[in-house]
C-alpha cells in the first residue's frame, strides 16, 4: 500500500520564462495567483499563503503552482496524478495562448511512502561492524544533464521506506513516462519485494 504519494512537474526554461504573463493567464483559468512584477529588470514573486505562486482548486483535489526564480522555471504540484495532469494542461494551455515554446527541459518528481521489505538487503561487514545493507538507487540515463529516470528507495525503519523519482529531460520524453509513470512504480515495487522475476 502506497501512502504520501505526492508528484511535482517542472517547465524549466532556465532565465527566459514570462512568469507574470503566465500567472495573468491562469487567472482566466480560475486560479489563485501571487503578485509577479519586474522591478529593475529583475522577477519579483510575492507568493499566496504557503510560499505558492498559484492555486485552483478542483472537485478531486487542489493544483498547486510553484515558482523558481533563479531556474525560470514553473512547478505543478498534486497529490494525485489526476489532479497533476489538471494543472500541467493549464499551465500548458497558458503558454499556448502566450505563444510561448515548449520548455527546453521538464522534470517529473514522484515521492512515496510505502510498507515492504527489501529481500535485496545484504549483510556486509566494514572494520568488524555487521551492518544490513538495504535500500536502492537506479539510474538510467542521465537524468541529471540529459535524459534519463532516477529512483532511490530509503529505509525508514519498521518495514517503512521512502521512494523518490524523478524523470528528467526534454518535454516529450517526460511526458511520455508520466503517462506511465503508474507502471514504473508498480514494477520498482514488484522488484524491490521480490515479488516478480524482476
Amino acid at each position: 500500500m502506497i501512502y504520501g504519494l505526492s508528484y511535482t512537474y517542472w517547465f524549466i526554461y532556465g532565465t527566459s520564462f514570462d512568469l507574470p504573463a503566465v500567472l495573468g493567464k491562469l487567472v482566466g483559468l480560475g486560479y489563485e495567483v501571487g503578485h509577479a512584477t519586474y522591478r529593475e529588470g529583475v522577477l519579483h514573486l510575492d507568493p499566496l499563503p504557503g510560499g505558492y505562486a498559484a492555486r485552483r482548486v478542483y472537485e478531486e483535489g487542489i493544483v498547486y503552482l510553484l515558482a523558481d526564480v533563479q531556474r525560470g522555471a514553473l512547478g505543478v504540484y498534486g497529490d494525485s496524478l489526476n489532479i497533476l495532469n489538471r494543472g500541467v494542461a493549464d499551465v500548458s494551455r497558458a503558454l499556448m495562448e502566450l505563444s510561448m515554446p515548449e520548455p527546453p527541459r521538464a522534470e517529473l518528481h514522484a515521492s512515496f511512502g510505502f510498507p515492504g521489505k527489501d529481500c535485496r538487503s545484504e549483510k556486509v561487514t566494514i572494520a568488524g561492524e555487521e551492518f544490513v545493507k538495504t535500500g536502492i538507487v537506479l539510474i538510467s540515463g542521465e537524468p541529471q544533464g540529459g535524459e534519463g529516470i532516477y529512483i532511490s528507495i530509503t529505509p525508514l525503519g519498521g518495514g517503512r521506506y521512502m521512494t523518490y523519482l524523478i524523470v528528467g529531460g526534454r518535454w516529450q520524453y517526460v511526458v511520455s513516462h508520466m503517462k506511465r509513470i503508474g507502471d514504473l512504480v508498480n514494477s520498482l515495487l514488484a522488484y524491490f519485494n521480490c515479488s516478480s522475476s524482476g
